[in-house]
């Protein structure tokens, strides 16, 4: 984003048109003022909490413009941690309000509600407004060199976003899972998944056959790295990156209309034509940058949709009760109820109006269990980005203090919330009385956990309560999730900043081959 330097991009954004910078000086003067003062000065830069870190001169200036966006994915990657934490422990909450998902037991629970249901259960809908805001934020640079006329210089921005984007995306990966490796076998840790090998030779033989396999994103079927199951969505962001990039570089001698229409075009093929509603998610982000980009610049493109936009220009009333409307039929569309083992017309059949909106989803949608819920969640994401960029009030939530905060680690807290659950939350879990082990492995690993505090004498917190709000579960939340974030933080300044560097750096080194 415009106003930002890498360290504050996060999850899925990073400048591409700025100037690689040489690292054998740096290198050098790091080997030269190497000392144990300085060594502990570096680990403590590490692992120091942001809270204790000085606000630097000028960090209470108003924010740039598209600041909220880092808000947005921030609040986002959030809601997904607290999303993982409520399904692992509560069966059948994703169903919809009333729904049955045990004998004579009914999904009756306030985290159920349409809307209020989002940080609970709303990980779906979290995952493909990241590959929204990708598709606003990553070519924007891109485009705004070819509304400038700059083709030599779109060209080599393009040149260096193909070539740095999976590094930028990748190398965070690599190195998370490879820090999570040793930490199992310096602590001797166990976890209920992956299954661990028996020394850290073979895990790292192990470690490295799978990121070979993860790297390789143009593989079907389980996308992830096996020591980070969440990392799903590093190969789609990459995909939908690249793709964004060729459509640019194959319409790049097109005119901005012409352009404009073809992404229109090209957005409704992979939403309705196809069951590509992921990749349509980036064709309407960026679809949506290019008509801010008009707009702020005064630029004025004739387009079909423009008698519309007037209409709703010249009443400023009326547009603001459209935007409150969008934004609240993106967070009901948001709340589409959803189930990994269940099919369509068994989720959503019996669910008051799903069971209408249903009928509307493509047939391309209806080949899985699970591929049918990404079609109206795609315009959940598209409606609530338009109008949170419209509605000021909606807009300046995201620019505030903790949802910036949230931005700047949003990636990292994305990549450390798995595996968090597992060193930590799991336990909590069991401690507490909030899961019971459900099979041997589960006995042998965590028996010995079971009820402990709960049955304890001092334990202060009652039994009982709403469905994923149980005062023990709501504990165990209030304990992880800030564990998460300082773990996030670290893993920023040692896993996301390094990515950066490290793809920057590889690109200018690509640059200098003869």
């Amino acid at each position: 984003m415009s106003h930002n330097t890498d360290q504050q991009m996060g999850l899925l954004s990073e400048l591409i048109d700025e100037k690689p910078q040489p690292a054998t000086a740096s290198a050098r003067n790091a080997i030269r003022s190497f000392s144990i003062k300085n060594t502990l000065s570096g680990i403590w830069s590490v692992l120091k909490p942001e809270c204790f870190e000085k606000r630097p001169p000028g960090s209470g200036k108003r924010p740039g413009p598209t600041a909220w966006l880092d808000g947005l994915r921030g609040v986002a990657a959030f809601c997904v941690c607290i999303m993982h934490l409520s399904v692992f422990t509560h069966q059948g909450l994703e169903l919809c309000y009333g729904a049955a998902y045990f004998w004579q037991t009914f999904n009756t629970s306030p985290a159920a509600w349409p809307i209020l249901r989002l940080p609970f259960t709303g990980g779906h809908f979290m995952v493909i407004l990241f590959f929204t805001i990708s598709g606003y934020v990553v070519p924007r640079r891109l485009i705004s060199l070819l509304h400038e006329g700059r083709r030599d210089d779109f060209i080599e921005a393009l040149n260096a976003a193909m070539v740095r984007r999976m590094g930028r995306l990748f190398i965070p990966v690599w190195i998370s899972t490879l820090m999570l490796a040793f930490f199992w076998h310096i602590t001797g840790i166990t976890t209920a998944f992956p299954e661990h090998q028996s020394n850290i030779f073979l895990e790292l033989w192990a470690w490295w056959k799978d990121q070979m396999k993860f790297t390789y994103f143009f593989r079907g079927g389980f996308l992830f790295t096996y020591y980070n199951v969440h990392t799903w969505t590093i190969p789609v962001e990459l995909r939908g990156s690249l793709t964004l990039f060729v459509w640019l570089f194959c319409t790049h001698q097109v005119g901005t209309r012409s352009r404009i229409l073809l992404t229109f075009l090209m957005t409704l093929y992979w939403v309705i034509g196809a069951a590509g509603a992921w990749y349509g998610a980036f064709f309407a982000g960026m679809l949506t940058a290019e008509l801010d980009l008009l707009s702020a610049n005064g630029l004025h493109v004739p387009l079909p949709w423009d008698p519309i936009f007037r209409f709703f220009k010249r009443r400023r009333v009326l547009k603001v009760i459209l935007m409150h409307l969008i934004l609240v039929s993106g967070l009901w569309l948001a709340s589409q109820p959803s189930s990994d083992t269940e099919d369509m017309k068994e989720v959503l059949g019996k669910c008051g109006a799903w069971g209408t909106l249903m009928k509307f989803i493509p047939d391309s949608y209806k080949e899985g269990n699970t591929t049918y819920r990404w079609f109206w969640l795609f315009w959940a994401a598209w409606f609530i980005l338009v109008s949170v960029k419209e509605i000021p009030w909606v807009r300046w939530l995201f620019e505030t203090g903790p949802a910036q905060y949230l931005g700047r680690h949003s990636f990292s807290l994305y990549l450390v919330h798995g595996p968090m659950i597992g060193l930590l939350s799991d336990r909590l879990f069991y401690l507490t009385g909030v899961k019971i082990p459900s099979n041997q492995d589960d006995i042998k690993r965590f028996g010995h956990l079971q009820n402990k505090w709960k049955d304890a004498s001092w334990w202060f917190l009652p039994e009982g309560g709403p469905y994923a709000m149980e005062p023990n579960y709501l504990f165990c939340v209030a304990v992880s999730l800030p564990v998460m974030l300082y773990v996030a933080e670290v893993v920023t300044r040692t896993c996301d900043i390094p990515g950066i560097k490290i793809s920057r750096w590889y690109y200018a080194k690509m640059k200098s081959l003869r």
